[in-house]
């Protein structure tokens, strides 16, 4: 009985580490970098046709209107979640109707 709970235990332990494995290497791979702040440049620079450089003071701008100078890991991988929902909200709407007027 011990024997068969250790091994569901370890399966169960073996999977997870798998899929772990598997997230870390599908994050190195799209962004090079394991920093949130980097990871909301490369998504924000991609979206838009702006250069690396605007976005990024873009980005500071934003932060130091929030009166945020050196932000911290934590507030970018919030930022970043922020502009990943914001995105997809944004691609789920239809586009607004523009009116029709009839020119006679």
């Amino acid at each position: 009985m011990a024997a068969r709970v250790f091994s569901r235990f370890f399966k169960t332990l073996i999977v997870l580490v798998l899929l772990a494995g598997a997230a870390i290497t599908a994050t190195w791979v799209r962004y090079d970098s394991f920093d949130p702040c980097v990871w909301m440049e490369k998504d924000m620079v991609a979206d838009s046709s702006l250069p690396a450089l605007i976005v990024t003071a873009r980005i500071k701008a934003a932060f130091l209107l929030d009166g945020i100078t050196a932000p911290t890991p934590k507030q970018c991988l919030y930022a970043w979640w922020q502009h990943r929902f914001e995105d997809a909200k944004a691609a789920g709407k239809p586009p607004p109707k523009t009116e029709k007027t009839d020119k006679k």
